[in-house]
């Protein structure tokens, strides 16, 4: 009589541990999990049949006329569905493909071949300045990814060169071509180009780097929201602090001494950088022929900097005998630059920078006695 008794009490803790597994709790959790990928893929596909078909709509109602810039007048039709909200907030990660449906649908509409542009989420004008010398290998790339935005104005200050550039430079339509035939520099060509920039937001870039069209949104994006200052975030490309090179070190200190800890190595040295015209206008672009001394300026005024976004300059930047080894003339001089930082912040705020001398009674040695 024992042995049946026993043996359904050994099955029941059995029976009951698998009702537990095959609960359908952890069933429903499961196939809850697995559906975002198949649900996000699906909504991307359908939000983009969407907006090409208002891309048609507006094409019908904004037609694209004989003698209209299309590359400014499909981006202020654009500007006018971001920010309508129509379909709700477009993500970061939505933003291309679906600005670019905008574009196809709009093209298809007007009957025309889908132009290579990428739309921005800005009403306000951009403008590029380009420093050149001897870029004839790399200048058509850096200025075919500008034509590729709705540009107000490309200038581009041409010094020193002894190649093709200003051929190339010219081929440009956009383009304003400053050339100097001696070499002034990188940094006074830009002040030059600051100078005679009137766009709203203003791009700084160098014609021996090449950076694709898209990776320029995040810049154009912050100036537009209200930031003065966009530099590009080389931290990712730098390595630990005890493995950087002194020009590396000597930015992340000029950065924390004004209290901007958070700006790391970043540097309007470094090319992408973005500047709004307000930021041009406090500054000045006198200050620009140095680039720490504008960007301590920038921080003195209260003007808002940020780094939106990464572009790997420093692998990109070609060596030549100006700038190889551990100490050369380009990296003296960016060090000498942040020196020259550094003296105007002692000029102007004492020689402790304003760190308060707390554990020190100096006045105690007044008349010659401890």
């Amino acid at each position: 009589m024992n042995k049946p008794v026993k043996k359904r009490v050994k099955q029941r803790p059995k029976v009951r541990a698998l009702r537990t597994l095959r609960t359908p709790v952890p069933v429903r959790r499961l196939r809850r999990g697995s559906r975002p990928t198949r649900s996000a893929a699906t909504l991307s596909v359908a939000l983009r049949r969407r907006v090409h078909a208002i891309g048609a709509r507006y094409a019908t109602d904004h037609p694209l006329t004989e003698g209209m810039d299309p590359n400014s007048y499909i981006n202020s039709l654009w500007c006018s569905f971001y920010t309508s909200r129509e379909i709700g907030t477009i993500s970061a990660g939505q933003y291309l493909p679906v600005s670019r449906a905008f574009l196809e649908g709009y093209s298809e509409k007007q009957g025309m071949p889908t132009p290579n542009l990428v739309l921005v989420p800005t009403r306000q004008s951009i403008g590029a300045v380009i420093t050149v010398s001897n870029e004839e290998k790399t200048i058509a790339r850096v200025l075919n990814a500008l034509e590729r935005l709705p540009m107000k104005e490309i200038i581009v200050v041409i010094n020193g060169t002894t190649d093709n550039s200003v051929h190339i430079a010219k081929q440009c339509p956009r383009a304003t071509i400053v050339h100097y035939p001696n070499l002034v520099g990188h940094d006074v060509g830009r002040s030059i180009g600051a100078k005679l920039s009137t766009a709203d937001m203003v791009l700084f870039l160098d014609g021996d780097i090449p950076i694709q069209t898209e990776e320029l949104l995040p810049f154009i994006r912050v100036i537009d929201q209200g930031w003065d200052v966009a530099l590009n975030d080389i931290s990712p490309y730098i390595g630990l602090f005890t493995h950087r090179d002194g020009v590396s070190m000597v930015k992340q200190f000029v950065n924390r001494v004004q209290g901007r800890p958070e700006l790391g190595a970043n540097s309007m040295t470094a090319i992408p950088h973005m500047l709004s015209r307000k930021a041009l206008q406090v500054i000045g672009s006198a200050a620009l022929m140095v680039p720490p001394k504008a960007q301590a300026k920038a921080i003195r005024y209260g003007l808002r900097i940020c780094a939106p976004a990464s572009i790997d300059v420093v692998t990109a930047n070609k060596p030549t005998r100006l700038n190889t080894g551990s100490t050369n003339p380009v990296s003296n001089l960016i060090v000498g630059d942040h020196l020259e930082a550094l003296h105007m912040l002692l000029h102007e705020r004492g020689r402790r920078l304003e760190f308060k001398d707390v554990l020190r009674t100096r006045t105690a040695l007044s008349g010659g006695s401890i």
